[in-house]
């Protein structure tokens, strides 16, 4: 009897661990890598023109685990930090193993920098900084979560996305009065910067996944119009994109960001062609507003598509600030200055003759005509229904302009670059982010949104004029343009202490008048704000 008894319960003891190991089985699905975009933007500095650098590494930890590296030494990806003031691009789109990471380690080498000082001449100030320590260790807070991916499914993986900001505002010393501190040493302006850099695992919601970037550029490498979709949007085709282009570095380091699929939902958002994917090319510089949504795909809300670049023939697009104006009589702006910062593509690297133009200084020199055109970027932000005009263009301004240069000779032993001078086809404003404090209301509609108020701009740039600072709840269309206003509650909670970034496009009004109900003084700067953070 004890034997029958022991038998059985072998038996069900048996029986048990079979169904337990059967039934846990059935439960594991077998998961491999899940997609992931890298984001990474700045928190900006006054008085910095410029800040580049190349990333040459970026290694993430999961917990408990062992780094895994999503960027190699030869994916070098080459950033300009003063184009991302308040906003981000795409560092880099991977896949990687499910898992919750805590921490990562980013390679930053080859800084270059520029300064704005109207009591130097020329005002705009080079230096080549140093690191404290080009690998950066910092936390992901919050945690970045990769959930599984299962395989040999017909459902597509949810992707992921960790979001890296460069604080420039605490990574460079600054002086008693907030001034940027450098020592001077045989002439030439030196700094040792001490990287602060943050990390967030971003959660997907809404229609707009992981949020809206506002101004991702680079110019066409191939288009596909085959028709598709991403969850629940359809798409009706793609555009491949080549951004960051790279910098003035030397052959051994130069590098090129992400080639990026942008995806289309409607032929209604090509702006600057005809609507037929047919009148896309490769080389047309795009200007790109969209968001990265819940499955890691980049969607497109709108493409402004701009002139086509052939950097053999020497057409390229230039991106920087204006430094001078020149007028004729009539009061027409026949050529103007501006300090180089981004160039698309990089003439270094792709000029069969002749030298590159230089970034930061001297001064690209601009020749416009009546043939000129002068355009908005981001059409979707002008609200007050302007149209871009030579008018609109003054100091302290960041441009994007498009045309015909002429490669600057080889410097003399011993004398000074020479500066370029590129024959203007198209000039376009595109949008920026002005840093400043709240200096009084303009006005305030009900919904506490619509309105607008007056900025001091922080830094001498805009040689001590205010701002004035224009939002919006509707747009005169009747679709809906409200200005997003950050760690702010509205127009109300504006107060002359913290630091504000608005972000939006930035004109210059020479003839003045109303503008969406408010009384703008002639020659006055104006900003049709997008966003209104404060810090």
């Amino acid at each position: 009897m004890y034997k029958r008894l022991l038998a059985l319960g072998l038996l069900l003891a048996f029986s048990a661990v079979f169904l337990l190991s059967c039934g846990s089985s059935s439960k594991s699905t077998p998961s491999g890598p899940a997609p992931l975009t890298i984001t990474i933007g700045d928190v900006p500095l006054c008085g910095l023109l410029s800040f580049r650098t190349l990333v040459n590494g970026l290694t993430l930890v999961p917990q408990g685990g062992s780094g895994v590296e999503v960027l190699t030494a030869n994916q070098t990806v080459p950033l300009d930090f003063s184009a991302l003031r308040d906003t981000s691009t795409i560092l880099t789109t991977t896949s990687i193993q499910p898992g919750t990471y805590t921490e990562a380690t980013i390679t930053l080498i080859a800084p270059a920098m520029s300064l704005f000082d109207p009591t130097a001449n020329p005002s705009v100030v080079p230096i080549t900084p140093t690191f404290s320590s080009e690998s950066i260790t910092f936390n992901i807070n919050p945690a970045l979560v990769v959930p599984p991916c299962p395989v040999n499914s017909t459902t597509a993986c949810a992707g992921s996305v960790l979001q890296i900001d460069f604080n420039l505002a605490q990574s460079i010393p600054l002086t008693a009065q907030g001034d940027i501190n450098t020592t001077n040493s045989s002439g030439t302006s030196t700094i040792t910067v001490t990287p602060v850099i943050t990390g967030a695992g971003l959660t997907a919601s809404g229609s707009e996944g992981f949020g809206v970037m506002d101004d991702i550029k680079g110019y066409i490498l191939s288009v596909n119009n085959t028709t598709t979709s991403s969850g629940n949007t359809p798409l009706i085709g793609s555009i491949d994109v080549q951004t960051l282009p790279g910098l003035e570095t030397t052959a051994a380091l130069q590098g090129a960001g992400q080639e990026i699929a942008v995806y289309l939902p409607s032929i209604n958002d090509l702006i600057g062609v005809p609507p037929l994917l047919s009148q896309l090319t490769t080389g047309n510089f795009v200007e790109v507003n969209g968001y990265i949504d819940s499955f890691g795909n980049f969607i497109a809300n709108s493409v402004m598509v701009e002139d086509q670049e052939d950097i053999t023939n020497f057409l390229a697009s230039f991106e920087g600030y204006v430094l001078s104006v020149s007028k004729d009589p009539s009061g027409n702006v026949t050529q103007f200055q501006m300090t180089v910062t981004d160039e698309y593509p990089n003439t270094e690297t792709g000029a069969v003759t002749g030298n590159p133009v230089p970034f930061d200084t001297p001064p690209l020199i601009v020749n416009v005509s009546s043939s000129t055109g002068w355009h908005f970027s981001t059409p979707g932000v002008n609200f007050g229904n302007l149209t871009a005009a030579p008018a609109n263009l003054a100091v302290g301004q960041r441009i994007i302009v498009h045309g015909t240069y002429v490669p600057p000779p080889t410097a003399p032993t011993g004398g000074a670059a020479v500066s370029t001078t590129l024959t203007a086809n198209n000039v376009y404003f595109p949008i920026e982010t002005v840093s400043g404090s709240y200096v009084s209301l303009l006005a305030a509609g009900s919904d506490n949104i619509t309105g607008g108020f007056v900025l001091s701009p922080c830094g001498s740039l805009y040689q001590g004029q205010p701002i004035y600072v224009i939002t919006n709840g509707l747009s005169q269309s009747g679709q809906l343009n409200v200005t997003q206003f950050v760690n702010l509650n509205g127009l109300a909670s504006l107060t002359p202490a913290p630091q504000l970034l608005v972000r939006g496009i930035l004109i210059f009004d020479q003839a003045g008048g109303p503008l969406d109900g408010i009384n703008i003084p002639p020659n006055s700067y104006v900003l049709l704000a997008d966003k209104v953070h404060q810090l």
